[in-house]
């Protein structure tokens, strides 16, 4: 069975066949039929690029390249000797944050509303008495309560 444009002469790109003859097939199939010694050494080689040098890195490339945006903070290690600033938010408030989807920079007031929103969705009232999304509407719940207690969020008096 040949695939629309191939010519009759040639061999069909695919075949089907049953279990028992593709086991047949396998069985009598060589990838290194007809190559020298050589050339089999060569394809079964893990390293087909080691015979040649690399090249080196820039030697001019500084800690501090704006060419390059580290979004993920991948290329964090260049910088790892450098002081970081002092965050106002401890690491429970950065994870009560990441559980309802805001970044660092919140407020108390946007706290709220995005809880509120998040409620919505996934209180049991509104799938019509469903426990399927309790344990989230829990911990959506436990984050609120911990921001709303958290030094970082208190109103300056």
């Amino acid at each position: 069975m040949n695939r629309p444009g191939r010519s009759a002469g040639e061999p069909p790109e695919w075949q089907y066949f049953c279990l028992e003859h593709v086991r047949a097939f396998n069985a009598g199939w060589n990838w290194f039929d007809g190559m020298s010694e050589d050339e089999i050494w060569q394809a079964q080689s893990p390293f087909p690029t080691w015979d040649r040098e690399t090249r080196a890195f820039a030697h001019n490339a500084m800690a501090g390249d704006e060419r390059v945006e580290d979004t993920l903070g991948v290329l964090r290690w260049k910088t790892a000797n450098a002081a970081r600033p002092a965050s106002r938010l401890s690491r429970e408030d950065r994870q009560a944050l990441a559980k309802l989807g805001l970044p660092e920079t919140a407020t108390l007031k946007e706290i709220k509303s995005k809880f509120r929103q998040l409620a919505r969705r996934y209180h049991p009232d509104a799938n019509e008495g469903s426990r399927e999304h309790e344990a989230r509407f829990q911990a959506l719940a436990e984050a609120l309560a911990h921001l709303e207690t958290s030094p970082a969020f208190k109103p300056s008096a």
